[in-house]
């Protein structure tokens, strides 16, 4: 049964942080910076195409390729690590090209 919105557990570790280490995935060639409040992140590529990493108002993590629109939301949990919800980000961008 889906847990409460009250319920739901929270993560340690902020959406920015989580964009920060996707790079350790993604290479030098890429850069990141945090959104408003740490509660968003974003990517640019080395051709300098933007991306948004957040969350959706269900609590879904997903990845935005701003320059085209299109998203992909990750099947991941706030219970997940840094380290999975940083490769789980490093992943999807290349479907989002």
């Amino acid at each position: 049964m889906p847990l409460s919105y009250s319920e739901q557990p929270v993560p340690a570790y902020s959406i920015w942080q989580a964009t920060e280490e996707s790079l350790k995935y993604l290479g030098d060639q890429w850069g990141a910076s945090p959104g408003p409040w740490g509660v968003t992140g974003h990517l640019r590529a080395w051709d300098r195409t933007p991306f948004t990493v957040g969350v959706t108002a269900t609590g879904a993590l997903f990845l935005r390729n701003d320059q085209l629109g299109d998203a992909t939301t990750l099947d991941l949990t706030a219970t997940d690590t840094l380290d999975t919800v940083a490769q789980a980000i490093a992943n999807a961008v290349g479907a989002l090209y």
